[in-house]
């Protein structure tokens, strides 16, 4: 883990699905949960992919909820995340 950054994300999605739209959306919501405390990397699935792993802890996963997150289940994610940074629930680095 970098000195730049807190936590580390990752959005895999679906591109013969068309999800890049909602991976570039989840990437806005948690850069405004979290700044530049987090590190955030796409990564290309296929086969209805769509999950979002933040230090290792999944916060959704489409295959496991069976559907795409609506907006109020972004913003629980983009307020967990915010929580997480805020209440030192990670390693910090110096």
């Amino acid at each position: 883990m970098s000195d730049h950054w807190k936590m580390e994300a990752e959005i895999e999605y679906c591109v013969p699905c068309g999800y890049a739209n909602l991976a570039a959306n989840m990437v806005n919501e948690l850069f405004q949960a979290a700044g530049p405390a987090l590190a955030i990397s796409l990564k290309p699935g296929h086969s209805g992919a769509f999950k979002v792993t933040v230090d290792g802890r999944v916060l959704w996963d489409k295959k496991t909820e069976g559907r795409s997150p609506h907006i109020m289940e972004v913003k629980e994610i983009k307020a967990t995340v915010a929580n997480m940074i805020e209440s030192g629930a990670v390693i910090q680095t110096s």
